[in-house]
């Protein structure tokens, strides 16, 4: 299996392990792109984000349909493979999920999840959607079918109000199909290993604005890491893209340096 990388390497090295930012479903490696990775590269760390087999622009493109969450997984532990240290793993969404599965899989520096599909699978944040919001549940659930859905139905999915509707486009203009074998691959029962990540410095963030993946939920994955989730008020689904990212990278900088991870300078 080919494994596309998207990079960005410092110009003065701060020391740390490297970063790899795993995307979400419907997304790609530029969501890391558009501001995290040049601003990560600008404090010194080596940034890489994975583009998941049949990414739009990609050779297997068309084959999108036949790649299982299993797939998704192999060629993120192959990317991990690849570094010469352990690197941060960085995963938002599905790619939490994933992120989280390469921790129990693999040796990392340290595990970030970012809105992440728990390690438990999607159906309890999807049945949270589906009571409290029937409408944008049908919409979601619509698109995970393979439906298009309007600028209006993703904007609430994954943007604050603070994202004005026309960024927003511009964004979700860029996000594509997705297979539905993976995404069913997120309902499908799955007993975490706890202690494969035990030792592991695990940092676990959610956005308050976050209808696809709660803050109760984002809460529970901390719980199963030993950890607090942080919540940013007034955020949305995609915090990467969101208005205040620079705030959550800068939160991200500053834990790595914490846990020596990083310069403090």
């Amino acid at each position: 299996m080919d494994v596309h990388i998207v990079s960005r390497e410092p110009k003065n090295h701060n020391g740390a392990p490297p970063l790899l930012f795993i995307h979400g479903a419907f997304a790609g490696a530029w969501c890391w792109d558009e501001f995290f990775l040049p601003w990560f590269a600008d404090a010194g760390f080596d940034a890489s984000a994975i583009d998941l087999p049949g990414r739009r622009g990609r050779p297997d493109y068309e084959q999108l349909q036949d790649f299982t969450l299993g797939d998704y997984l192999d060629a993120v532990l192959a990317a991990v493979d690849a570094f010469d240290v352990p690197p941060v793993v960085v995963g938002h969404s599905m790619g939490g999920y994933l992120a989280w599965r390469v921790a129990e899989a693999r040796d990392i520096s340290a595990l970030l999840l970012m809105a992440p599909v728990p390690p438990t699978g999607l159906a309890a944040p999807a049945m949270q959607l589906l009571l409290s919001n029937p409408s944008l549940a049908m919409d979601v659930a619509a698109v995970h079918a393979g439906n298009i859905a309007s600028a209006d139905t993703l904007h609430a999915a994954l943007f604050s109000d603070a994202v004005p509707m026309s960024v927003a486009e511009r964004y979700i203009g860029r996000f594509q199909s997705e297979s539905r074998l993976a995404v069913a691959g997120l309902y499908a029962p799955y007993l975490p290993n706890v202690m494969a990540v035990w030792g592991t410095p695990v940092k676990v963030i959610g956005a308050g604005n976050d209808p696809l993946i709660p803050p109760a939920h984002v809460h529970w994955t901390g719980s199963i890491c030993g950890q607090s989730a942080h919540i940013y008020q007034g955020m949305g689904h995609g915090m990467m893209l969101e208005t205040g990212w620079k705030r959550v990278a800068e939160d991200i900088a500053a834990w790595l340096a914490d846990e020596g991870l990083g310069s403090k300078s």
